[in-house]
């Protein structure tokens, strides 16, 4: 019996033993999946921070990236965006696509100035909430430019436009605006004054308006921040200074410890290949190559009629140029519509009428103004100034048509088909009816319908009945009707 007894008792303690083991087991099962699951719903709805780099020129380009980044920080519901800046400035156009983005942007942007945030770039900064500079960082110095040679705009429209968008952009985000208005303007003084024991940074005549609230007696100057004739530029330690920046920070994660967002899951955004492409196409010196050669093929189309490579060159120059410039948001389907009206009236007049006349010259009017209304689109400027703007840029396309036509000449005068340019010059459409009546001669370009003829050692335009003839072909003349000298092959 007392064996029976401890044998069950055994039994007993090794069942209760296994109970216990397999409790544990499943708790640490338990215990693991929970934490898991925690964890990995800490991770799912962490907070996410967009990171949008802002470096190298401003240009029309980077505004359509930044254009996306923003969206898509409104799709993935992101509800913080940080800039980290590093340029020398750009386009004024593209900086304030780029500001009006981050000024319709629901939730809160900073800008982290890495090195730079000159001219174009100060704008950006002022239209986001928070500017942290990083130590030996510098921002301002953003008097408007003009080309590639950067030569100082003196008109004082275009510097007045400018410094109210300034303003009102630094209002918007409760930036100051004298010291927005002073990167723009080198007249402008600023100063850091003390009221009733509260400072203020003022311009001349907001100070001014000061004095005659509270009387000069009241109001002492404690400093100049911007002198006369002296562009504003801001280093780190002097925007916290003047409170223009909120921190100073050496690095990313200094700034999201100032944030209070260490556990934040940063997403990186960079531009897509399109986005680079347009930057490069949009680029003033390749904008006015894609025009100059554009309407240099055209000028060729022109005078060799005939569908061949200058109709292709001249097409796939100005497609390029609307195409880069449409994904920039600077051009619509009116200023297509234009370039396609004008393409197509300059075809008809190359392979349907006779000579250079009324519907080439509506064409060429239609595509001219629908490029310069793609120039002209220009946010900040007045529109007289964007108008000289854009021809400008226009005038410096012509130019590189009038090079391209003068190497042309140079390289291409052994060529048959230039040889007919050449011959051209010499073309009269005069004659008298008795003198080349029935008689025969050659073509020495298609006729379809119109096109060019030789009659002895004269070069005529003429025209056939509707037919098309092949360059070579024998002609004789059958009538003449005005200017219109009519033939048909022999």
């Amino acid at each position: 019996m007392e064996k029976l007894s401890l044998k069950l008792e055994m039994n007993l303690n090794r069942k209760r033993r296994q109970k216990i083991s397999t409790y544990c087991q499943y708790k640490f099962l338990i215990s693991f999946i929970f934490y898991f699951l925690l964890s990995a719903n800490s991770n799912l709805f962490a907070e996410e921070i967009l990171i949008i780099p802002i470096k190298g020129v401003i240009d029309l380009g980077l505004s359509t990236f930044v254009k996306r980044a923003v969206a898509q920080a409104e799709a993935q519901n992101i509800k913080t965006i940080i800039l980290e800046m590093d340029t020398p400035g750009g386009r004024v156009d593209a900086a304030d696509i780029i500001c009006e983005s981050l000024l319709n942007f629901k939730g809160e942007t900073v800008t982290f100035v890495l090195n730079q945030a000159w001219s174009a770039g100060s704008m950006i900064s002022f239209a986001t909430d928070k500017i942290v500079m990083s130590p030996a960082s510098s921002i301002g110095s953003a008097e408007p430019r003009m080309g590639l040679s950067h030569t100082e705009i003196k008109d004082e429209k275009i510097v007045s436009a400018l410094r109210a968008r300034f303003k009102a952009i630094a209002e918007e985000k409760n930036h100051n605006p004298a010291l927005a208005q002073a990167m723009v303007d080198k007249d402008l003084v600023v100063k850091q004054v003390s009221i009733n024991d509260k400072k203020f940074i003022l311009t001349k005549q907001e100070l001014d308006e000061k004095i005659a609230q509270f009387g000069e007696k009241n109001i002492h100057v404690l400093s100049v921040i911007s002198e006369a004739g002296k562009l504003l530029n801001l280093t780190a330690l002097d925007t916290q200074k003047y409170g223009l920046s909120s921190a100073i920070c050496k690095d990313r994660e200094t700034l999201l410890a100032y944030l209070n967002k260490q556990d934040a899951k940063i997403v990186e955004t960079q531009p897509l290949w399109s986005e680079n492409l347009v930057r490069f196409i949009t680029h003033p010196v390749t904008s006015s190559l894609l025009l100059g050669i554009g309407f240099w093929a055209i000028i060729l189309a022109l005078r060799i009629p005939g569908l061949g490579l200058p109709e292709i060159v001249g097409v796939l120059s100005l497609s390029l140029f609307f195409w880069g410039h449409r994904l920039a948001g600077l051009a619509n389907w009116l200023d297509l519509l234009l370039m396609i009206l004008g393409v197509i009236l300059i075809f008809v007049e190359i392979f349907v009428l006779p000579g250079f006349g009324i519907t080439g010259g509506a064409g060429i009017i239609c595509l001219l103004t629908g490029v310069i209304l793609i120039l002209m689109r220009h946010p900040v400027y007045p529109p007289l100034q964007a108008f000289d703007k854009a021809g400008k840029m226009l005038f410096s396309s012509l130019m590189i048509t009038a090079i391209l036509f003068l190497v042309s000449l140079k390289f291409l005068s052994k060529s048959k088909a230039w040889k007919n340019i050449i011959l051209e010059s010499s073309s009269n459409s005069k004659l008298e009816p008795q003198e080349v009546i029935q008689k025969e001669g050659e073509a020495i370009s298609d006729l379809h319908p119109a096109g060019k003829a030789k009659f002895g050692d004269k070069i005529y335009d003429v025209e056939t009945e509707g037919e098309y003839i092949n360059k070579g072909e024998k002609i004789k003349i059958f009538a003449q009707t005005g200017n219109t000298i009519k033939v048909r092959q022999v």
